[in-house]
């Protein structure tokens, strides 16, 4: 069918109706970007936004830095395309630079293009190294993406069409720090999680497990922090009972969280680490660390035609080594304390706030409607993101299944304190706007 359109808005509206994952007609909310310079992000209205989204938490560096331009047009202009079986320049110095930041004696490393397929190589690489193994474990409110197999290693989706098609998972709890288990302190609830995967390990699974995959610092599933105990305490079980610790650290890597990787912060030693979004510098990109005696795939266990694309891969490397050159996670820390103390001063004015959590720029408030009860509040939160937005500021929200009412300050890590300053005068007043309207705290 040959269109005659011209007129840019009348394509615009026809191609919002035209988007399979668009509901009818498309999703007003949607604002069509086009423009992004640092932390700010312009519409095609020619508004502007302070974006705390990192566009998906993906831009640690800042958007359209130079030095990551060049490089992906650099690259663009010598070779776009290589199989598989070949190497470039760039995939081999990247390889060089990520192992000399792995944590741990993480030394072999594979790459792909998003987290989902990032997480996919990990798997396969546990079932790969322990093939008499019939499950692979996950916590609960973990998510690892969107793909079949991933969807079932992530938290329930309610209506799941996919279910007949997916692989079982072996679900084990987690402990909860800010509602913990029949009031139970966090520490208490921690200790009483870990016994309860120990007797499911020992006696609710029928067969042994190949690999634990968990996130240090959960995201999608509400931003949920554990205690070093419990860190340590999986690693021993993993140890004891044969499993591969899988450290998923698509959303936390790369500065996020104040260090390199979060797997800093609590001292742990992952067998296998998947890395992604902040990697790419808006490119996709991503991939997996391991030991080097995990590194076991056979020729056609995990190659994509365009798994190692190098203008992704050129980005990656000038992406990273600008996270090094600008020492982003120190900056990250920074804004984080500065952002956490504020936002504990409006936790004594707005009953909203039930929760502050950080570490680094990896921050979120928890709102509730009772401080008591802790009873989320995802209508409130959902406001509080509306309206935000209206004032020019993208804060990041938990939407899917009410599964968190979170607003999420994650914006790129070099943002300028001025920035992030005004981003949280808009939230302070947005709260207090919300909590009228709403009657929160209101007596």
């Amino acid at each position: 069918m040959t269109s005659t359109l011209t007129d840019t808005p009348d394509l615009h509206l026809l191609g919002r109706e035209a988007l399979l994952h668009e509901p009818a007609g498309g999703d007003p909310e949607k604002l069509t970007l086009v423009r992004a310079q640092g932390s700010l992000v312009w519409d095609d209205r020619g508004n502007e936004y302070l974006d705390c989204t990192a566009q998906a938490w993906s831009n640690n560096l800042g958007a359209g830095d130079e030095r990551v331009v060049e490089a992906a047009i650099a690259q663009t202009r010598e070779l776009t395309h290589a199989r598989p079986t070949f190497h470039t320049p760039a995939l081999l110095e990247l390889a060089a630079l990520m192992v000399s930041i792995a944590p741990g004696d993480l030394n072999r490393v594979g790459f792909t293009l998003h987290g989902s397929m990032a997480v996919e190589m990990a798997l396969k690489l546990a079932l790969r190294n322990r093939p008499d193994a019939e499950h692979v474990a996950v916590l609960h409110d973990g998510y690892h993406g969107r793909s079949i197999a991933t969807m079932a290693a992530s938290w329930p989706h309610p209506g799941n069409a996919f279910a007949r098609l997916q692989p079982r998972f072996l679900r084990l709890p987690r402990p909860d720090l800010f509602r913990p288990r029949l009031g139970r302190t966090a520490e208490e609830d921690t200790e009483l999680t870990l016994a309860i995967v120990r007797d499911i390990l020992e006696k609710g699974a029928e067969g042994s497990v190949a690999a634990l995959i968990y996130e240090p610092i959960q995201g999608n599933g509400g931003h949920n922090e554990f205690s070093a105990s419990w860190h340590r305490g999986i690693r021993e079980l993993c140890d004891e009972f044969g499993m591969l610790l899988i450290i998923d650290e698509v959303q936390t890597g790369f500065g996020r969280t104040g260090r390199m990787w979060a797997s800093e912060h609590y001292g742990l030693d992952p067998d296998i680490l998947v890395f992604g979004k902040g990697v790419g510098g808006g490119f996709p990109l991503a991939g997996v660390l391991a030991k080097h005696e995990h590194a076991k795939f056979l020729a056609g266990d995990d190659q994509l035609t365009f798994g190692q694309f190098p203008v992704s891969i050129a980005a990656g490397l000038a992406t990273v080594k600008a996270i090094i050159e600008d020492d982003l996670p120190a900056r990250a820390a920074e804004h984080g304390a500065y952002a956490t103390e504020r936002l504990r001063e409006m936790q004594t004015r707005h009953p909203l706030i039930g929760d502050v959590r950080s570490p680094g720029l990896m921050v979120s408030i928890d709102l509730v409607r009772d401080r008591a009860t802790k009873e989320p509040a995802p209508a409130e939160a959902h406001e509080v993101f509306l309206r935000a937005q209206r004032k020019g500021v993208i804060f990041g929200e938990s939407r899917y299944a009410n599964l968190g009412s979170l607003i999420k300050i994650k914006p790129p890590l070099d943002i300028s304190r001025d920035q992030l300053s005004h981003a949280l005068d808009v939230l302070d007043d947005v709260l207090g706007d919300v909590e009228r309207d709403y009657g929160t705290g209101v007596r």
